[in-house]
């Protein structure tokens, strides 16, 4: 199937099933947190737990060498309640 024969849906499962590939490498942290994309520009990740900002502080250049792997997004944005924790590039050059 050509890109051009793909119809809304399939974009929007293509998208969900790469979601789901990088919710299973952060799976001690990631399947907690409310997760969006903004135009395939940034992720932003919306932590309900301090500690799971740590975790994914922690593992802060994995997390944006495979966000821009599998979901192709520039930046990663790290959010606990309201407040922007943390805003990073994805592309380390």
């Amino acid at each position: 199937m050509l890109l051009t024969e793909m119809n809304i849906d399939d974009l929007n499962k293509l998208m969900h099933l790469r979601v789901e590939r990088l919710l299973h490498l952060f799976a001690s942290s990631l399947p907690n947190c409310l997760i969006q994309i903004d135009a395939g520009e940034l992720l932003s990740i919306y932590c309900p737990d301090s500690t799971i900002v740590d975790d994914l502080l922690d593992e802060l250049e994995d997390l944006c060498h495979h966000a821009w792997l599998i979901l192709g997004v520039n930046a990663v944005a790290l959010y606990f309640g309201e407040e922007e924790i943390l805003r990073a590039n994805t592309y380390f050059s």
